[in-house]
């Protein structure tokens, strides 16, 4: 009795008072139960169990459904969902900003010499782009189940993929170990450098996944935090070496995460109500990953490519064909200081957008569908004119932020950065990090109404023109107008997503039933 009224609140959750047993057996089967989970509770089929629980339907209170008058006012709304979009981003802004400050993160160190600085950011790379697309797919297809109150699913789906993540890396590092063993691309010492940074990383990118699908920011915040503890204690406290104390950090990181991912994910089924458990085909589950794995792959292969094409400029001896680039590396790096900031624009955007049309559908009659079309337009050229303004903005903080303490402090990370060309691929890689957060705020649209395809084109291609364009401007004029391909790869890419978002507020109404 207990077990059906806790039932029948979590399936009238959010929703009006239902009119009949019918609609009751509606919500059953919405939420995932069929005949075959109503002889579990004792009865015949879903029909008579509904009937059964339409005896709840005065017992309980219900109020009127409204998704703006059930969140805080507007500017209050907007603060802290930009606070969570830079607890999404923080992560990244801890290894920055503590590479920066402090000269080593959890996986770097400025203070290296040039072969460990490279071997590391080598299986940095490599780490993102191996788990790069199972990433994408675990969080997309996990947080699917999970909005879909198919928690069971939703656990199943995560165990899965994170099975097939970790094999794929597992079977990758055996061929690295095997391609070295047979044609030494790498002195022993120096490969197992590359190699364990490579498979620990990789590890821990997987195991971080997860808590993208709840959503839970600041605890990934946390972890990272932790991290960062951990190597100043084996570096500072104990007193090993730099890339030893990022190791062991890292080993003991990756046993935490992957505990707490487990009970987390265990909490989640035992606390879950009987409901469906069996996943879709294989082959449907690949199809529906597979370009959202896609996208994963290239998008962090964008992001790394100019920096891999700026380290193979031959403009000094280099012991490899890669060789990590001071001048460019510091430049990048203060450059994401600027992307952290707008990441947290991102965040208010789709909610806001959420907000507004769940609010503006349940207001205006169908018949109006150009008043809907008219209404969200409006608030997408706002939202573009404020993102423009704010970017701009950001950009001045960020390098006025940087000339003022170098002005005070002589920190010699400061001095670093205005030496060379470091400046000149700061200004260029911040613009370009500016198009390809907006880039991401329109695929945050794009992909709200299911119409990845389009969006991973245009990754695609970003990426193509990325490499094409530093290699040739690299090669032409120096190292530094790499980042030349980071920008017209960041103005391709945000061509498509912008030109296909606004083809989209153009005609919201058919994107929106369409992708229901």
């Amino acid at each position: 009795m207990v077990e059906l009224r806790k039932l029948y609140e979590e399936i009238t959750k959010d929703r009006g008072k239902p009119i009949d047993h019918w609609e009751i057996a509606a919500l059953l089967e919405v939420y995932g139960l069929r005949d075959i989970d109503a002889k579990e509770y004792g009865f015949e089929d879903i029909f008579s169990m509904a009937e059964y629980m339409e005896k709840f339907v005065n017992e309980k209170e219900y109020e009127e459904f409204n998704e703006v008058d059930k969140n805080p006012p507007t500017l209050k709304r907007v603060v802290v969902n930009y606070f969570r979009g830079l607890a999404f981003a923080m992560p990244m802004f801890l290894q920055v900003f503590f590479t920066l400050v402090l000269g080593y993160g959890i996986w770097s160190g400025l203070n290296l010499d040039k072969m460990d600085a490279t071997l590391i950011a080598l299986g940095t790379f490599l780490a993102l782009l191996i788990t790069g697309g199972f990433i994408q797919a675990i969080g997309r297809k996990g947080l699917f189940y999970l909005k879909q109150l198919e928690h069971t699913l939703a656990v199943k789906i995560t165990w899965r993929l994170i099975f097939i993540s970790v094999i794929s890396v597992l079977l990758f590092s055996l061929f690295l170990l095997i391609a070295n063993m047979f044609f030494g691309f790498l002195q022993w010492r120096d490969f197992w450098y590359f190699y364990l940074f490579y498979l620990l990383l990789s590890l821990f990118f997987i195991a971080i996944s997860v808590f993208q699908i709840f959503e839970e920011y600041f605890t990934i915040f946390f972890v990272f935090l932790f991290g960062m503890i951990l190597v100043y204690i084996f570096y500072k406290l104990i007193g090993y070496g730099l890339i030893k104390s990022q190791i062991y950090s890292l080993v003991v990181l990756n046993v935490f995460t992957y505990v707490f991912a487990f009970f987390k994910l265990y909490k989640l089924k035992k606390d879950s109500l009987s409901e469906g458990n069996k996943l879709s085909r294989p082959s449907i589950i690949f199809f529906t990953v597979v370009t959202f794995f896609v996208y994963g792959f290239f998008y962090f292969l964008f992001l790394i490519s100019d920096r891999l094409i700026a380290w193979s400029v031959d403009s000094e001896y280099k012991p490899m064909a890669l060789w990590f680039n001071v001048r460019y590396e510091v430049g990048v790096d203060w450059a994401l200081i600027t992307l952290i900031l707008l990441i947290g624009v991102a965040e208010v955007s789709i909610y806001e957008f959420l907000y507004r049309i769940n609010d503006a559908v349940k207001k205006i009659k169908f018949i109006n569908y150009k008043k809907l079309n008219k209404m969200l337009m409006a608030f997408y050229i706002k939202f573009n004119i404020f993102y423009l303004l704010f970017a701009f903005v950001a950009i001045l903080i960020v390098y006025f932020g940087i000339y003022l303490l170098y002005k005070f402090t002589h920190f010699p990370i400061l001095i670093d950065f205005f030496l060379g060309y470091t400046p000149f691929v700061f200004w260029i890689a911040s613009i370009s990090y500016v198009f390809l957060v907006h880039a991401l705020i329109n695929v945050l649209f794009i992909f709200s109404f299911s119409r990845e395809v389009i969006v991973t084109r245009g990754i695609v291609i970003a990426t193509i023109a990325d490499v094409i364009i530093g290699m040739i401007l690299s090669r032409a004029f120096g190292a530094e107008f790499a980042v030349f391909g980071l920008l017209i790869g960041s103005l391709i890419f945000w061509v498509y997503a912008f030109g296909y978002a606004l083809k989209m507020f153009k005609n919201l109404d058919y994107y929106y039933y369409s992708a229901m």
